[in-house]
């Protein structure tokens, strides 16, 4: 049948190919065995949009093309047969393109590489519709394939919202097919997904859920959507996993707490997988027992414990060469990770962990040195904080005669400003977090509403008059914290911050330095 060069005019320009995919022009259809002549040109036909209309589709499979054929792809570097091919679909897979230009597909490369496919759109998404339609009537099967090529999700995959609502118009079968869960990519291969696509992948979800409000709380294999979606490489930003998983855990959706058939948590997976938007999330609605928690029949299993044998692998593990950038990478999101547990409230986990055998004690030890970073940066975070709070009162008492305008500016001050700004690094429900925040409210406070001056405040030196001698005396910033009651050691909000770290040092964390390099202000 011949094809009308028209649609190619029609359709819109080819997309700009990202790094590491080819457009389809770089690539060979290869039908699985035995698919005749007039299959094979509606495979083509479909994938590179040469259809100016569901009529031509219809003459095909009335000439004898059948609509449930199936191919692959292959870069014409690497052609061969479709036994090699991983991924194969089906004639309504290829006739789905992706509104977004993100590439879903993918063809073999050289040494059987997934590669991305960039496919062209159809000229309007009402022929869109139509082809699919017309396949359908022709024959196709909507729920035929494996999982990953049913053709719900290969629409789902592609942002493609029109195939959506063709496909649940024809009755396509949602349950049981993941049809909510996060599309699959190659993270060695995927572009990073664009906002445009992750838009129409929210609205396809809310979509799914209006059609079938209980497709959120499906499992498999004990794994809930939540569960599964560790598994899927870090393509999507920290925004989409937020609005992708506080969706599928609204009203009886995806449980957060629940395990799987291997007593795995979300948060086991996400440390385990080094997914870290995932664990950002789940670390801002879980409890502190939830965060600590072990696994049945082994306690000392708990997430920071998953989190520290990846890292320990990643270190160990031999990779070619060329692979250092790689390496690194996977070394710095299990490190981004333990650091993340652990300001969220997992120290007491270090106290379950094992150290019976070498590998236990180095994933101890890899745990160790991450908290010491993290009590280090907690003085800067500090700091920062009270600096922060402080900083309408002084820039008030500037624009005055200074006791009057800071006695004024006291008015300015924002206690709870500094103790959020703590919140924000210590996420989790902890001692640590407590007594920090507890110790940067008090000081701001009492700055704020005790003091003359700035100065009162930061300390500094001063002269004074001792005999006959005029002598610089050093001034400390100021102490509003008493030890021992009425008449004790006073103390300044940087040794009471540091007193919370150094007690964080009964897990065994060595090398917390008092720091506190920043002035107390200006």
């Amino acid at each position: 049948m011949a094809q009308s060069s028209s649609a190619a005019s029609q359709a819109p320009p080819p997309a700009k190919v990202p790094r590491g995919c080819r457009h389809l022009d770089k690539v060979d259809i290869v039908p699985d065995a035995g698919v005749s002549r007039v299959s094979r040109q509606l495979l083509e036909g479909c994938i590179r949009r040469t259809f100016t209309s569901a009529a031509q589709v219809t003459q095909l499979i009335h000439q004898g093309a059948d609509p449930r054929a199936f191919g692959g792809m292959c870069v014409r570097s690497a052609t061969g047969s479709s036994l090699g091919l991983r991924w194969r679909y089906s004639c309504l897979s290829f006739a789905i393109d992706s509104p977004a230009n993100t590439p879903f597909l993918y063809a073999r490369g050289a040494r059987n590489q997934e590669v991305p496919v960039v496919l062209p759109q159809w000229s309007s998404g009402q022929l869109q519709r139509d082809v699919i339609n017309a396949l359908i009537d022709g024959g196709a099967n909507i729920n035929g394939g494996g999982l990953e090529q049913r053709v719900i999700r290969v629409a789902v995959r592609a942002g493609n919202l029109t195939a959506v609502e063709a496909l649940l118009a024809r009755q396509a079968n949602v349950q049981g097919v993941r049809a909510m869960g996060l599309p699959y990519f190659d993270g060695d291969t995927a572009p990073p997904a664009t906002r445009e696509y992750e838009d129409i992948l929210m609205s396809i979800y809310r979509r799914l859920l209006e059609h079938d409000s209980t497709l959120a709380a499906e499992r498999s294999f004990g794994a809930n959507l939540v569960h599964m979606a560790v598994s899927v490489p870090s393509i999507f930003s920290q925004l989409f996993i937020d609005q992708y998983l506080t969706l599928i855990t609204s009203h009886v959706g995806a449980d957060t707490t629940a395990t799987d058939n291997f007593g795995c948590t979300p948060l086991h997976l996400a440390a385990s997988f080094g997914s870290y938007y995932v664990a950002e999330w789940l670390c801002r609605q879980l409890t502190a027992g939830d965060v600590n928690r072990g696994k049945p029949n082994h306690p000392d299993r708990t997430p920071l414990a998953e989190a520290a044998q990846a890292l320990d692998s990643c270190a160990r593990h031999q990779y070619g060469q060329g692979e250092e950038e790689r390496r690194s990478g996977h070394i710095r999101k299990y490190k981004t990770i333990i650091g993340m547990l652990l300001r969220t409230g997992a120290a007491p986990s270090i106290a379950r962990m094992l150290t019976a055998t070498e590998e236990q004690r180095r994933c101890r030890q890899l745990v160790l040195t991450e908290y010491a970073t993290v009590l280090n940066e907690l003085s800067e975070v500090v700091m920062s904080a009270i600096n922060a709070a402080l900083a309408p009162q002084r820039d008030h008492s500037m624009l005055l005669a200074q006791a009057i305008g800071w006695k004024i500016g006291a008015f300015l001050h924002d206690p709870s400003a500094a103790v959020a700004a703590i919140d924000q690094y210590l996420t989790g429900e902890s001692p640590l977090r407590r007594r920090v925040g507890a110790a940067v409210g008090h000081f701001v406070k009492s700055a704020a509403t005790q003091t003359s001056s700035n100065k009162e405040v930061v300390g500094g030196t001063r002269h004074e008059q001792q005999g006959d001698k005029r002598v610089k005396v050093t001034v400390p910033p100021l102490q509003c914290f008493r030890v021992g009651g009425v008449g004790g050691r006073r103390l300044g909000v940087r040794e009471v911050v540091h007193r919370a770290r150094l007690d964080e040092a009964q897990y065994g964390v060595m090398g917390v330095v008092k720091g506190f390099n920043e002035h107390l202000g200006y």
